[in-house]
């Protein structure tokens, strides 16, 4: 098939004996329906703007199945989208349900709550009047010359659809994902550095040797110098996952202390809550904290794993009702910026389903094939 005439079908330039030509050439072979998906999916990726047929052919992404029931997607720069909000299905009934409150809520002690979400920069202060920290609608940052004789329990709730900043006062940054909670003083005192973590947040530590940090995950203490480390523990979840970017980590159990283990980066450690085990292993760390910089990574990832995260992202329910798709798992870059209905549309491209969506709930089914 003569590329030119796909590009001309593309952009509404294509003459009737052209489409005529081209719609023989797709049924004529699997692998030929197959590379018109990808050329297309390109094309729609793409701006509005008509595009010539060399550039189309230099940036289209090249999918290339790996095995029977795995999809593998290659992109290029312009093209980390396509799975961002879409393939969703899931084997089984999930305890998530949208939420409607949907604000990153700031609770100081027992005297106040903010809602950190406000244009203009929010002053966090005391029930005395001590300013405590300053609050954008991207980030909180506590005072590192802090009144150490005032500490306050601090604790941020993230909600789903949303990521929210913390700059802490010892200079250490945390980032918090969709459905979290942290909760901290505003100012470390004491031998150690405690904060406590239900959800996810990636963990760039300041380094101070004479003072530990320790996340604390229910059954799971997480303890660092200084380093950068991702932390899963969402209370759904059968595993509290640890992934070691740099430096070094130690993990034990908080009822057996003896059970614990240090990371080397590039090492995964995941805690099963049923079995109560603890183990390690080289993990995709990139694949782990790619949430931080609005991407997610799928290296041959189930369905039932991308659907927890796009729920989470999107403050969205899926509901399956097309068992065909559990066969399928992914692996590709994603950005998490388009609209979930915009990326459902896309995967139409190559994935044949129909999807309703009513309000913050969706439903996927299999097509109907009958005339």
């Amino acid at each position: 098939m003569d590329k030119a005439i796909l590009y001309k079908y593309f952009n509404n330039e294509a003459t009737e004996a052209e489409v005529g030509l081209l719609f023989a050439w797709i049924e004529a072979a699997p692998q030929n329906r197959k590379e018109f998906i990808q050329l297309k999916t390109a094309w729609a990726l793409t701006s509005a703007a008509q595009m010539d047929a060399s550039l189309l052919k230099t940036q289209r992404p090249q999918l290339k199945p790996v095995h029977k029931r795995t999809k593998v997607w290659h992109y290029a720069a312009v093209f980390l989208v396509l799975l961002g909000g879409a393939l969703t299905w899931y084997a089984s009934r999930s305890a998530f349900e949208p939420k409607t409150e949907n604000a990153i809520v700031l609770e100081v002690s027992q005297d106040a709550s903010y809602t950190l979400e406000q244009e203009q920069t929010v002053l966090i202060t005391a029930a005395n009047g001590m300013q405590v920290a300053e609050a954008t609608a991207q980030q909180i940052t506590y005072k590192k010359d802090a009144d150490r004789t005032q500490v306050l329990p601090q604790r941020i709730t993230v909600p789903y659809g949303k990521t929210y900043k913390v700059l802490l006062a010892d200079g250490s940054q945390v980032y918090l994902n969709a459905g979290s909670t942290l909760e901290f003083p505003n100012v470390f005192t004491g031998a150690t550095r405690e904060v406590r973590l239900t959800g996810e947040g990636f963990f760039d530590v300041a380094k101070n040797p004479q003072k530990p940090f320790q996340v604390h995950t229910g059954p799971l203490t997480v303890a660092v110098l200084g380093t950068r480390f991702n932390v899963a523990a969402y209370a759904e979840s059968g595993f509290i996952e640890t992934a070691l970017e740099e430096g070094s980590v130690a993990l034990h159990q908080n009822k057996d202390p003896k059970s614990g283990m240090v990371l080397i980066p590039g090492e995964l450690a995941s805690f099963n809550r049923n079995t109560q085990q603890l183990t390690k292993e080289p993990g995709n760390i990139k694949q782990k904290i790619a949430w931080i910089y609005g991407e997610l990574l799928l290296d041959n990832t189930p369905c039932t794993e991308i659907l927890k995260t796009l729920e989470r992202h999107y403050n969205v329910k899926i509901h399956n009702h097309y068992p065909g798709l559990a066969q399928q798992s992914f692996s590709g870059t994603v950005k998490l910026d388009l609209g979930i209905e915009q990326l459902l549309q896309l995967l139409q491209l190559d994935t044949d389903f129909v999807y309703e969506i009513h309000g913050q709930h969706i439903t996927l089914t299999k097509p109907n094939t009958h005339p």
